[in-house]
C-alpha cells in the first residue's frame, strides 16, 4: 500500500516538474499575457484539468514558476559558498552572487517585469522573504557577529535582503548596457564596509 502511495506521489511530482519547466520556458519566451494554458498543458503532456488541479489558475502556475526559480537561485548560492572564507566575507560574496544570478535573461523577465505585473507586491515579498531565516541564523554566528558593528542579526538580515532585492529591481529597470549593475555592486560593498569593524 505504501509503495502505491509513493508511486502516485512520484507521478504527481513528475507532472508538477514538467508543467513548471514548460511554463517557465513559455512565460520567458512569450510573457505571461500571451502564454496559453492549453499550449502549456499540451506540451507538458497533461490535460488542462490536471494543470488546474496542480496550480489552480494561470497566476498560480506563474507564482509556482517564480518560487521554483527562486529556489534554483538559492541552490546556486549554496553551491558557490566557499567554506574556506571567513564567514562574513562569505556572506558578502553570497549577496554579490545573488545580484549577478538574478540578471539572467529569463529571471530578469519573470522576476522583475512580469512578476510585479501579475502578482503585485507579492512578487517582491517572495524574493524578500526567500532564505531570510537562514540569513538571520548565519549572521548570528559568533564569528560573523565579531566582524560586525551591529549585533542585531534579524534587523541586519532584513536590511541586507531588502537592499539587494531593491538593487536587483533597480538594475533590471535600467537601460540595456547601463552601468547600474556595477554601481549596485559598489553600493553593496559600501554598505558592507560600513557594517564591518575596523582592524
Amino acid at each position: 500500500m505504501s509503495t502505491d502511495r509513493k508511486t502516485r506521489a512520484e507521478a504527481a511530482q513528475d507532472t508538477t516538474d514538467r508543467l513548471l519547466a514548460v511554463a517557465r520556458a513559455t512565460f520567458a519566451a512569450k510573457g505571461f499575457a500571451d502564454a496559453s494554458l492549453d499550449a502549456i498543458a499540451a506540451e507538458a503532456g497533461v490535460t488542462r484539468g490536471a494543470l488546474h488541479h496542480h496550480f489552480g489558475n494561470k497566476a498560480g502556475l506563474f507564482e509556482a514558476v517564480l518560487r521554483r526559480m527562486d529556489a534554483e537561485v538559492g541552490q546556486e548560492l549554496n553551491a558557490g559558498w566557499d567554506p574556506a572564507l571567513p564567514s562574513w566575507t562569505a556572506w558578502r560574496a553570497a549577496f554579490h552572487q545573488y545580484l549577478d544570478a538574478v540578471q539572467r535573461p529569463d529571471r530578469l523577465k519573470l522576476f522583475f517585469c512580469d512578476g510585479p505585473a501579475v502578482l503585485g507586491a507579492a512578487a517582491f515579498e517572495l524574493m524578500l522573504d526567500s532564505g531570510l531565516s537562514e540569513i538571520v541564523e548565519g549572521l548570528a554566528e559568533p564569528e560573523v557577529r565579531a566582524a560586525l558593528t551591529t549585533a542585531d542579526a534579524e534587523a541586519l538580515a532584513v536590511t541586507l535582503n531588502g537592499a539587494v532585492v531593491n538593487l536587483a529591481f533597480w538594475v533590471a529597470d535600467g537601460d540595456p548596457g547601463s552601468d547600474r549593475l556595477r554601481r549596485a555592486h559598489a553600493m553593496l560593498d559600501a554598505l558592507f564596509d560600513g557594517l564591518t569593524r575596523g582592524p
